[in-house]
């Protein structure tokens, strides 16, 4: 198989596959993913910084003590 022939099939499979209504979705979904890990690393991020947060006051808290 040549060169000339791969590329020219490959042109016409990717053009394919995004046209195609199975292949739109899968993009659609994979763009949904992304955007859902996106909020994931969000959420994670605050609930951390919460928790930094918290530990900090109770260490301020101890140190009135002792």
């Amino acid at each position: 198989m040549s060169l000339k022939r791969f590329f020219k099939k490959f042109r016409s499979k990717t053009k394919e596959f995004f046209s195609d209504e199975y292949g739109g979705n899968l993009v659609e979904y994979a763009l949904l993913i992304g955007f859902a890990l996106f909020i994931l690393f969000i959420v994670i991020g605050v609930v951390t910084s919460l928790l930094d947060w918290t530990v900090g006051l109770s260490n301020d808290f101890f140190n009135l003590f002792g």
